[in-house]
C-alpha cells in the first residue's frame, strides 16, 4: 500500500513539472526521416548544435564582463580590540583600551576602470563576432554534408535507372546471341558492366550513410537516426560580382570584425599599461569604542606608489605595445586569408555553374541522342555492341557529373557566402549577435 501511495505522489509530481523542465529527449523533434529539406535542418542546427551554443554562452559570459571591470575594488571591513595589559579586559576604564570598527576604500586613479571595462568590452565584442562566425560556419558545414547527401541518393536513383538501362540492352544482346546474330563477349561485356554499377551503388551507399551521419553530427542527433528523402535544391545564379563580395566581406565578415574588435582590445589594453605609472588611492574610516569613555574616530588616506616602475609598469608597457603589434598584423593577415578563401571559392562556384550548364544543356542531351542512335543501329546490325556500351558508360558519366557540379556549385556558393558573412535567407538572423 506505502509503495502504491508512493508512486502515486511521484506521478503527481511529475504531472505538474512545466514540460520544458522535462528532458530534452522527451520534447517531440521533426520527423526528419519522413521530410528532408535544408531550411528546416538549418533551424533545427541553430537551435541544438553544441558548438554554436558554447559560443554563445562565452559570448554572454564575455558580456557580463565589462561591467564587472568598470566597477570600483570590493571595501574592506575590518576590527580590532586594543587592550591595556595581559591581567584584565580593560574595556572602559583605560584611555588606551578600545574596541575598533573600520573600512576601506581603493580608489583607482582616475581613467584606469574605464580603460579595463572598454578592454573588456572590445573582448567581449570579439566574442560575439566569433560567436556569428561559429554560426556561419555550422551552417555552412550542413549545407555542405546535404548537398554530400543529396548527391549520393540522386546518384544512386540514376545508377538505377541506368542499370536498367543496361539490363534491357544486356537482354537484347543475349536475344541476338542465342538466334546467332550476336557475339558471346557482347553478353559478357554486357554482364561486366552490370557488375560495375552494382559495385557503383555499394559504393554510393556508403557515402549516402557517411553523408547522413556527417548531418545527425551537426545536428546533435546520434549518427544513425533516420533522414528521408532530400528535397532538392534550387540552382541560383551567382547573386553578386567578386567586387562587391570583398566589399562585404571588408564590412561583415565576422572573422575580420573579430580581428578588428582584437586591436581595439590591444589598444586599450595599452592605454592601460600606461595609466599603472599613476598611483592608486586608499580612504579610510575608523571608529574606536571605549564603553563609558568619550568614543574616538579617525579618516585617512593611503597611496599605492608605483615604486617599481622600471622593472614593472614598464614591462607591462613593452608587453601592451608587443600586443597591439601582434593584434594588427593577425588582422592583416585575417584580411589576406578573407579575401583568397573568397577568390577561390567564387572562382569554383563560377566553373562549376559553366560545367552545369554544359553537362546539362549541351553534353547531356547529346550524350542522350548518341546513345539511342547507337541502341537503334545495334538492333539492326549496323553497329557493335560495345559502341552502344561505351556511349551508355558516358551517358552514365555526364548524367553523375551534372549533379556532382550542381553539388559542387552550392558547396561553394556556401563557403563564398561564409567568407563575406551572410546568413543564409532561411535562417533566422536573430538568432545571432
Amino acid at each position: 500500500m506505502r509503495r502504491r501511495n508512493a508512486m502515486k505522489l511521484l506521478a503527481i509530481a511529475f504531472s505538474a513539472l512545466p514540460f520544458w523542465a522535462l528532458p530534452a529527449a522527451t520534447q517531440s523533434e521533426p520527423d526528419f526521416a519522413t521530410a528532408t529539406d535544408l531550411p528546416r535542418l538549418q533551424a533545427y542546427a541553430l537551435a541544438n548544435n553544441p558548438e554554436t551554443k558554447a559560443a554563445e554562452q562565452r559570448w554572454r559570459a564575455a558580456q557580463a564582463r565589462p561591467s564587472q571591470e568598470g566597477s570600483l575594488p570590493d571595501p574592506m571591513l575590518n576590527t580590532a580590540y586594543h587592550n591595556e595589559g595581559f591581567d584584565r579586559f580593560r574595556q572602559g576604564s583605560g584611555d588606551m583600551t578600545f574596541l575598533r570598527f573600520g573600512a576601506e576604500q581603493e580608489v583607482p586613479f582616475l581613467g584606469k576602470r574605464a580603460l579595463k571595462e572598454k578592454v573588456a568590452s572590445r573582448e567581449a565584442d570579439r566574442e560575439g563576432a566569433l560567436y556569428r562566425a561559429t554560426v556561419l560556419n555550422v551552417l555552412t558545414r550542413l549545407r555542405i554534408a546535404y548537398n554530400d547527401y543529396l548527391l549520393a541518393h540522386k546518384s544512386i536513383e540514376i545508377v538505377r535507372k541506368n542499370k536498367d538501362l543496361l539490363d534491357k540492352l544486356a537482354r537484347a544482346a543475349e536475344a541476338r546471341y542465342e538466334v546467332g546474330e550476336g557475339l558471346q563477349q557482347d553478353v559478357a561485356r554486357a554482364q561486366v558492366e552490370l557488375s560495375i554499377l552494382i559495385g557503383r551503388l555499394t559504393s554510393l551507399e556508403q557515402m549516402r550513410q557517411s553523408a547522413a551521419a556527417m548531418v545527425n553530427a551537426i545536428l546533435n542527433r546520434p549518427p544513425a537516426a533516420p533522414l528521408g528523402v532530400p528535397a532538392a535544391l534550387e540552382k541560383r545564379p551567382l547573386p553578386y560580382s567578386l567586387d562587391q563580395l570583398e566589399s562585404l566581406a571588408k564590412e561583415q565578415a565576422p572573422n575580420l570584425k573579430a580581428a578588428q574588435f582584437d586591436v581595439g582590445r590591444a589598444e586599450a589594453n595599452l592605454d592601460l599599461a600606461k595609466r599603472q605609472y599613476y598611483p592608486d588611492f586608499v580612504l579610510r574610516a575608523d571608529y574606536f569604542n571605549k564603553a563609558s569613555l568619550v568614543p574616538e574616530w579617525e579618516v585617512g588616506a593611503g597611496i599605492r606608489i608605483p615604486l617599481y616602475f622600471w622593472r614593472k609598469q614598464s614591462y607591462g608597457v613593452r608587453e601592451a605595445a608587443a600586443g597591439v603589434s601582434e593584434a594588427r598584423a593577425s588582422r592583416q593577415n585575417t584580411s589576406q586569408e578573407v579575401l583568397a578563401t573568397l577568390k577561390d571559392f567564387y572562382a569554383q562556384a563560377i566553373s562549376a555553374d559553366r560545367l552545369v550548364e554544359l553537362y546539362g544543356a549541351v553534353v547531356g542531351p547529346q550524350a542522350e541522342i548518341a546513345l539511342e542512335s547507337a541502341s537503334a543501329a545495334y538492333q539492326v546490325g549496323k553497329v557493335d555492341f560495345l559502341t552502344v556500351v561505351n556511349n551508355f558508360t558516358v551517358l552514365n558519366d555526364y548524367r553523375l557529373r551534372y549533379y556532382e557540379e550542381l553539388a559542387n556549385f552550392d558547396k561553394a556558393l556556401a563557403r563564398v557566402e561564409e567568407a563575406a558573412g551572410l546568413l543564409p535567407k532561411d535562417n533566422a538572423e536573430g538568432s545571432s549577435p
